[in-house]
């Protein structure tokens, strides 16, 4: 009787012990799943993501999109249907890859835009009737010169002298993690600007898949699936193998 139980007993762990391998299994499966979508999800939102533009803590400018977040070879399958901008920076992409491989890259397109720079009182040489317009802010330096504005021979025509026109300018590139947790957490790109008159008028950038937020940055339930991960099966093969010797000593000894 008690051999009949104990055979019983170790059938029903050897049951339980290969349900929890099922359920590891599938779980992996799930998993696998979740992250091929999240793939897509995240590469059809940065193809269709227009530019956004908001003011930082510092009042600068910050210009903001989506990474192009996919496997290389499958971006430049899809390169016809690619902007004429993603184009480019898939063509430099290429063009480095030859000699360096690339983790993460953006093509920036900036425009300075002038307006309302006000008025702006020149000083007068008689002597060689010119006149020279100084100024100099935080957004802006030039030096402009306009000779013969009175002409001294006749037939010769005013002319402007540009001798020093500059516009000081900062950018800050960073890329980061939406907090978008539906999406996956896709990166995106953002370049900010200390000058009001530099526009960023379009931005377009690409990272490797291999950069997860939860796999580089893991909050506490991440970090115990992914110990499961790496120890689920060793644990479960122990504990099947456990279970059986324990089985067989019952048999052996009782």
């Amino acid at each position: 009787m008690k051999t009949i139980q104990n055979k019983l007993l170790l059938i029903a762990v050897a049951i339980i012990f290969a349900f929890g391998f099922i359920i590891y299994y599938l779980y992996n499966k799930n998993i696998e799943g979740n992250d091929k979508y999240e793939t897509e999800v995240k590469l059809k939102n940065a193809l269709i993501d227009t530019i956004k533009t908001y003011k930082n803590k510092n009042g600068e400018l910050v210009s903001e999109k989506l990474t192009l977040q996919s496997d290389f070879n499958e971006l430049k399958g899809m390169y016809g249907k690619l902007t004429k901008s993603q184009q480019e920076l898939l063509n430099r992409i290429s063009e480095v890859e030859k000699s360096n491989s690339i983790i993460a890259a953006a093509l920036v397109e900036t425009n300075v835009e002038l307006k309302n720079l006000g008025v702006v009182v020149g000083n007068v040489n008689s002597n060689d009737s010119s006149i020279t317009f100084n100024d100099s802010t935080k957004y802006l330096n030039f030096n402009i010169k306009v000779n013969h504005v009175k002409p001294i021979i006749s037939g010769i025509s005013p002319t402007l002298e540009f001798n020093k026109f500059e516009l000081p300018n900062k950018q800050f590139i960073e890329f980061h993690w939406k907090d978008d947790k539906k999406s996956g957490y896709p990166i995106a790109f953002s370049v900010s600007n200390s000058n009001q008159y530099f526009k960023t008028a379009n931005v377009n950038s690409y990272a490797i898949p291999n950069l997860k937020k939860s796999d580089l940055d893991p909050n506490t339930w991440q970090k115990f699936t992914k110990w499961v991960d790496k120890k689920g099966k060793f644990l479960i093969t122990v504990g099947v193998a456990g279970a059986a010797g324990a089985g067989a000593a019952l048999l052996l000894f009782k």
